[in-house]
C-alpha cells in the first residue's frame, strides 16, 4: 500500500522504514492488539494494588478494635455533694491517677480499691491531694493492701471500683467511681 510522504510529497510504501526520497523516518502506529495488551496489564496491576491496600486497612482496623484501651476512666457512682474527681487507670502501668477537681486541697484521704459491700477491698491512705491537673496523685495499684495484709495484684484481679473519703474545708466528703 502506497501513501504520500508528509515532507516531500512523494509516494512511499507503508512497509518502508523511511522515505527513500528525503529520508524522513516513517512512524509506525501501534496495533490495536498491542494497545489492548498494555491496557489489560495496567488494569490488572491497578486492581491488585487496590485489593492489597484495602486488605491492609481492614486488618489494621480489626486489630485496633480487638485491643482494649490502655487507660480507662472511672464514672462517678455517687450523686449529690461530694468530691469532684477525675480518675484514670492505666492497665499497662497498673497506675491510678487521682485528680482533685475541687478548688481546695483534700487531706487525710482514705482510698478503697474494689470495695464490695461490707468488705473493705484494698485500702491506701494519702496525706493530701492538691487541686489541679499537675498535682494529681499517682498511685500504683500494688500499693493497696487488704485487711489480711495482701497487696492488690493487677495480674489476677481487674480494677473495678475506687472509693475516696477525705477531709475538706467543707467537712468530710467522698467520691465513688466505677471503671
Amino acid at each position: 500500500m502506497l501513501r504520500k510522504c508528509p515532507d516531500c510529497g512523494n509516494d512511499l510504501s507503508s512497509s518502508a522504514v523511511a522515505c527513500p526520497h528525503c529520508g524522513r523516518p516513517q512512524r509506525k502506529s501501534s496495533s490495536p492488539i498491542e494497545l489492548s495488551g498494555i491496557l489489560i496489564i495496567a488494569v490488572v496491576c491497578a486492581g491488585a494494588l487496590i485489593w492489597r491496600l484495602s486488605s491492609r486497612y481492614e486488618g489494621s482496623s480489626e486489630a485496633a478494635q480487638a485491643v482494649p484501651p490502655e487507660t480507662i476512666i472511672a464514672r462517678p457512682t455517687r450523686e449529690g455533694r461530694g468530691l469532684t474527681a477525675r480518675i484514670g487507670y492505666n492497665r499497662k502501668l497498673s497506675l491510678i491517677r487521682v485528680e482533685n477537681g475541687d478548688p481546695f486541697t483534700w487531706s487525710n484521704c482514705q482510698l478503697s480499691l474494689n470495695a464490695r459491700g461490707i468488705s473493705s477491698g484494698y485500702a491506701r491512705g494519702v496525706a493530701a491531694i492538691k487541686p489541679g491537673m499537675t498535682d494529681a496523685a499517682l498511685l500504683e495499684s500494688a500499693e493497696f493492701v487488704d485487711g489480711d495484709g495482701r497487696h492488690f495484684d493487677p495480674a489476677t484481679e481487674p480494677v473495678a471500683t475506687l472509693e475516696i473519703a477525705c477531709e475538706t474545708p467543707q467537712g468530710h466528703l467522698a467520691y465513688g467511681g466505677k471503671f
